[in-house]
């Protein structure tokens, strides 16, 4: 299942949970604790990304250049750089810690 649709699945089921009231409200707070990492290390590797494709100056476009050709040679690098932008590196953190909800006696 796709990463994204993942979170989403969690994130409804924290929010039905803390609506219907089988979950306490710290619940999101645990969620965003878990997804704001991954969010940040997202936005940061998109932001290097489009650094190194706005570059300027001659010697920084072919040193990119030539970073690009040898990632695009080593399947191992470049599985990981796809692995983090799709956000499939970080699917252990769409899950919350199971809960159980105890009602008063």
């Amino acid at each position: 299942m796709n990463t994204s649709l993942v979170d989403a699945v969690v994130l409804g089921e924290t929010l039905a949970g803390v609506v219907g009231r089988n979950r306490p409200e710290t619940m999101l707070d645990v969620y965003e604790s878990l997804r704001r990492p991954a969010a940040a290390r997202v936005l940061g590797l998109a932001g290097r990304l489009t650094d190194m494709a706005t570059t300027h100056g001659i010697f920084k476009r072919a040193a990119r250049n030539v970073l690009l050709s040898f990632v695009d040679l080593v399947p191992i690098v470049k599985r990981q750089i796809e692995m983090n932008l799709s956000g499939l590196s970080r699917a252990n953190l769409a899950h919350l810690p199971n809960y159980e909800h105890r009602q008063a006696a």
